[in-house]
């Protein structure tokens, strides 16, 4: 009987022809894996550090921390976050009210050590990601179906950077306050009027209706929707005038607040009353909280000049195209 051929070595053959389709998808799964990973880390440096920056202009576009546009410094060294130290450029523009920045791994590259070995291909690439924040005071949107008087807001200025901010009461039945000077309509503040408990103003078009009386029927802001705004930052309007009088009250709204629930009483039960701040008992209505400086990421409200000593919203954009 004739022998057959030896195969021995024909194993080795095959592995060394399919050598490369290997490499090739090694590079895929664990080189390409690793630059998705790092370009999603450089992502989240830029986006934190374009907020960082835009929060310190929202603060004070004059100021060096917005000029300087320094994200390193603001946002902080951390060190799982290449982002943060591998800043290549930062745009400020204190015009349009918006930051730029742009992270990227040039220094080391990102290693492919399997890819690499594909006739072609480098032994490691540059990562660039690009973060944008904008910034500006509100003059379009939807808040709160209430107006707070001015002089709430002048006599309670927003609490910046206070561990344990200073709480307040706003109450709006008259009967048991002293109006504070400078409120030009009774109480501290007026429902108004409002199928859901919010409304939309536009500061274009300031005038808006009042609701009168204590009663938030008309409004839609019951006790169950308010329970839900606890420890919320909402948005509401400070008018600093008004017209008419009773049902045609109308309120000018001036600006917008950003306004921190932490108790409220809009009927005789006090279940939702704040005991940490300024008590609400008897026929007491009102809001307890306190005004804050700035928030972030509110995309529905509209940015442009409104009054600088209200609230600024900051939040993420889209990069310019490049």
């Amino acid at each position: 009987m004739k022998r057959f051929r030896s195969e021995r070595g024909a194993s080795a053959v095959m592995f060394g022809l399919l050598l490369i389709p290997l490499l090739g998808f090694g590079g895929i799964a664990v080189d390409v894996g690793a630059l998705y990973a790092e370009k999603a880390e450089l992502q989240n440096g830029a986006d934190a550090a374009a907020l960082q920056v835009a929060i310190a202009c929202a603060k004070d576009a004059a100021a060096a921390a917005c000029l300087s546009a320094d994200p390193s410094g603001i946002a902080g060294a951390n060190d799982s976050n290449d982002g943060i130290e591998d800043i290549q450029s930062v745009s400020v523009d204190t015009v349009e009210n918006t930051v730029v920045v742009t992270t990227n791994t040039e220094d080391l590259g990102v290693r492919h050590p399997l890819a690499s070995m594909i006739p072609g291909i480098g032994d490691s690439t540059v990562v660039t990601a690009t973060g944008a924040a904008e910034w500006g005071q509100p003059v379009k949107g939807t808040t709160l179906a209430l107006a707070i008087g001015y002089c709430e807001f002048a006599n309670h200025p927003p609490q910046v950077g206070v561990p344990n901010p200073t709480k307040i009461l706003v109450e709006y039945n008259t009967g048991t306050r002293i109006t504070c000077p400078g409120a030009f309509a009774p109480g501290g503040f007026g429902w108004l009027p409002s199928t859901d408990c919010s409304i939309e103003i536009d500061v274009a078009n300031p005038w808006v209706l009042s609701k009168p009386g204590i009663s938030t029927t008309g409004t839609a802001c019951d006790e169950a929707y308010m329970a839900a705004l606890l420890g919320e930052t909402v948005f509401i309007p400070i008018y600093d005038e008004f017209t008419g009088s009773g049902s045609n009250v109308l309120f000018h709204i001036q600006q917008f607040a950003a306004f921190k629930v932490t108790g409220f009483k809009i009927s005789g039960s006090n279940a939702y009353t704040d005991p940490t701040a300024p008590s609400c008992v008897g026929a007491c209505r009102g809001v307890q909280g306190y005004f804050m400086e700035y928030v972030s990421v509110e995309d529905a409200f509209e940015l442009g000049n409104g009054v600088p000593n209200g609230a600024a919203i900051v939040r993420q954009i889209l990069p310019p195209a490049s």
